[in-house]
């Protein structure tokens, strides 16, 4: 009996040891320290900001700016009505990001996009599946490393006034928090502690450097923000400057079906099946001043199949079947939808150039654009535009709309058009 208890002390006061090591080996970080250290460069030299809060900066920025003209976003899931497209789409978005801290540079979005007729997609219509008219798309952001320019053309002394302000601030920062991480400090070892029991009898509960190590960035992260607020509402910045890329593509679940025919008197409707896959590369560029005006720029190029009814934006019409019944009457005997035409299919390639304009606190646009497009369909369409965006509190767009004056050209006519083209953004009924 001895030779089995002796053995299970000396494992158990091995054990005890140990986490008492433990315990007295566990130490909170220090935020502050951690924040003036990430304004150090490799070089050596000290930086008017921190890295890491010009990243929660940048990364909070590509996502607050208006549809029209970007089409990144950050909301976790999101789902819009694009009446340009008419189409409804439902998807999510996912970046590299394990924390906020670190620079944003991938952001995965993917989900479907369904045809919409009066705000409705049909699936299924007399129990078949209307692939066509829903599809999957993925799309992959490379988000590029921001600058933030503080200096003034016109001010020679007005940078180094920002610059002041800052760090006259940022030792009021630093004062404030060190209270909160003396605080975290006293803690420290009733939180080590409480820890160790939960592990006795949960292995998945944390270590207590783990759990220390999260109330210290959140710390950090506190007061990051803290200084991004201070700095935006007190404009202690000129602009800050930001590209991204994106490569995406639209694949539909089934085949568009058209019935046509080049002549119906000698030849019947036939079936045409059409396959409406879509891609597209597209470069931004955003200037974002901080007395509330913006400009972007974006060029895209896409490449589609395509085919002449949708070019020339045709329309189908009923078209009879008729047999000649008792005393010469005509008997209708089957009414198809169908276009009169000679259906062709063909790839277009496109390249759109589109730059916009914002000031009001970045409310009201202009955004002109023009799109060559090469192939079979080779017409040139363009677009003048006053954008809006409706922000929520947090100045996230929630509400855009476009007035247009736009030209489109089709094989056979061009048309001058004048309308609002509307995108709403649902992203908080999701979350």
């Amino acid at each position: 009996m001895k030779k089995i208890v002796l053995p299970l002390l000396i494992t158990f006061n091995t054990l005890i040891i140990a986490q008492i090591k433990s315990q007295d080996s566990i130490s909170v970080k220090s935020p502050i320290d951690r924040y003036k250290n990430d304004m150090i460069s490799q070089d050596g030299k000290t930086r008017d900001f921190n890295d890491k809060m010009l990243n929660i900066l940048f990364a909070d920025k590509v996502g607050t700016t208006f549809g029209g003209t970007n089409d990144l976003s950050l909301q976790k899931f999101f789902a819009s009505l694009d009446a340009g497209e008419n189409s409804i789409s439902v998807g999510g978005n996912f970046d590299d990001r394990d924390d906020e801290l670190k620079r944003l540079k991938w952001v995965l979005s993917t989900g479907l996009k369904m045809k919409a007729k009066d705000k409705f997609s049909t699936f299924y219509k007399n129990g078949d599946f209307q692939g066509s008219n829903i599809g999957g798309f993925f799309k992959v952001t490379l988000i590029g490393r921001g600058i933030i320019n503080y200096t003034d053309k016109n001010k020679i002394n007005k940078s180094i006034e920002r610059t002041d302000a800052i760090m006259a601030y940022r030792k009021h920062l630093y004062s404030d928090y060190e209270i909160k991480y003396i605080k975290l400090k006293t803690e420290e070892k009733d939180i080590a502690a409480r820890q160790l029991e939960l592990r006795k009898n949960n292995q998945e509960a944390e270590l207590p450097q783990a759990v220390l190590d999260k109330k210290s960035d959140e710390i950090y992260i506190a007061m990051a923000k803290e200084e991004i607020k201070y700095t935006e509402d007190n404009k202690l910045y000129r602009y800050l400057w930001n590209h991204w890329l994106s490569a995406d593509i639209y694949v539909p679940f089934g085949e568009n079906k058209y019935k046509t025919t080049s002549d119906l008197i000698s030849n019947p409707l036939i079936d045409k099946n059409f396959f409406a896959i879509s891609g597209s590369l597209t470069y931004n560029v955003t200037w974002l001043y901080s007395s509330g005006e913006s400009i972007f720029l974006k060029a895209k190029g896409a490449i589609k199949n395509n085919n002449n009814i949708v070019v020339d934006a045709m329309t189908s019409t009923p078209f009879q079947t008729v047999t000649i019944g008792a005393n010469n009457t005509n008997i209708i005997t089957n009414t198809d939808d169908g276009y009169l035409t000679n259906f062709e299919k063909f790839m277009t390639t496109t390249l759109t150039i589109e730059p916009a304009f914002f000031t009001f606190n970045n409310t009201v646009g202009f955004s002109p654009a023009i799109e060559f497009n090469a192939g079979k369909y080779n017409k040139t369409n363009w677009k003048l535009g006053i954008p809006v965006s409706l922000k929520d509190k947090d100045g996230k767009p929630k509400v855009n709309f476009e007035l247009q004056w736009k030209e489109i050209n089709t094989f056979t006519s061009s048309d001058h058009i004048v309308g609002v083209s509307v995108n709403f953004l649902f992203g908080d009924m999701i979350n």
